[in-house]
């Protein structure tokens, strides 16, 4: 290697300075490359900078192996080798290509595994309520017209207890109890039975059940992504170190999704024309479709994203159209 000006190593330690400088704080080995950086500058800087007068004293030989750290130094903190896909050759980087440890591959498994279960729990607990409202009802609602019809007897007649039998009347004695015809609400008819009464007081999910279980089934497709994609990396021994940032963040990032596909649903496909008196409700949605597509945003969320790239795209359409200020002026021959 063809020995460096005093001026160009200058330069050279300059740039190497500078680029160490932006590397702090990031995930390659700050140790590492300060050891580095010391043992290529050993001899030649004062005071933290190049120094010409030492450089000069250094025999060629010396000045030849400063030369071939420094510059093995700054390639490393610029990149990759050339014509390789290693990553930053710098060990300790996480974007270096090497493969996932074993604790990391146990990591994501019990990670998988744990968020699985507890979202499948979470959605078995809210099912009820996100679909039906019914929960909520029965643990803090009025009683039902079916409780209530229960407690005064399915004949919807009741019994009261007639007055104390008189001793000069023998026939009281024979009968304690007379039947008398109930005045309260008749009972239900064929056509409007107890359960269609019990319907009519259930309002359905409210908005926020309904949000709260998009949310979960969006995680729960993020978490499905995660262990079959984990799984067929592992299985074919290609699970490769970096990837293990988006593993953990794609069942977040369902769950963050899902919300925004199901804004779009409800404004544009799964809301009805005419929701009826008062406004939207949750009781006119297609309930089940959204939770269904929910889970598919969770599953494939790149596919999702890029849609709602198109989506966006479309409403808000870069219109090249010229300034009313930028029009050509007139031809000079034309007005003439």
């Amino acid at each position: 290697m063809a020995n460096l000006t005093s001026e160009e190593v200058g330069k050279l330690v300059k740039e190497i300075d500078e680029l160490r400088k932006t590397a702090e704080g990031t995930l390659i080995n700050q140790a590492v490359l300060k050891s580095r950086y010391e043992d290529a500058t050993a001899g030649i800087l004062t005071n933290g900078a190049f120094d010409e007068n030492l450089w000069t004293a250094l025999s060629a030989t010396e000045q030849s192996a400063a030369e071939t750290k420094l510059s093995s130094l700054k390639q490393d903190l610029l990149g990759p080798w050339p014509g390789t896909d290693d990553g930053p050759p710098i060990q300790g980087s996480f974007m270096r290509k090497a493969y996932a440890s074993n604790k990391a591959i146990i990591f994501l498994t019990s990670f998988a595994l744990f968020g699985l279960l507890l979202d499948l729990s979470l959605i078995c607990h809210e099912w009820e309520t996100a679909t039906t409202g019914t929960r909520g009802i029965l643990e803090f609602g009025t009683p039902s017209v079916s409780a209530e019809l229960a407690k005064k007897g399915e004949t919807g007649v009741a019994t009261t207890p007639s007055p104390s039998p008189s001793q000069d009347d023998p026939s009281s004695r024979e009968t304690s109890a007379v039947v008398q015809p109930v005045t309260s609400p008749s009972p239900p008819t064929s056509t409007d039975s107890a359960d269609d009464q019990t319907k009519k007081t259930k309002p359905g999910p409210t908005e926020q059940a309904v949000l709260w279980m998009v949310i979960l089934l969006g995680a729960l497709g993020g978490f499905l992504h995660l262990a079959s994609s984990m799984a067929n990396y592992v299985g074919n021994r290609q699970l490769l170190r970096s990837w293990i940032v988006y593993y953990i963040l794609i069942p977040f990032q369902g769950a963050a999704l899902a919300p925004l596909v199901y804004l779009l649903l409800r404004v544009g496909v799964l809301n009805p024309a005419n929701p009826g008196e008062g406004g939207p409700t949750t009781q006119s949605l297609n309930l089940i479709g959204i939770y269904a597509f929910a889970a598919l945003t969770g599953l494939f969320s790149k596919q999702a994203i890029e849609t709602l790239a198109d989506v966006f795209a479309t409403i808000f359409k870069k219109v090249n159209a010229k300034d009313s200020l930028d029009k050509p002026k007139p031809d000079a021959k034309k007005e003439s």
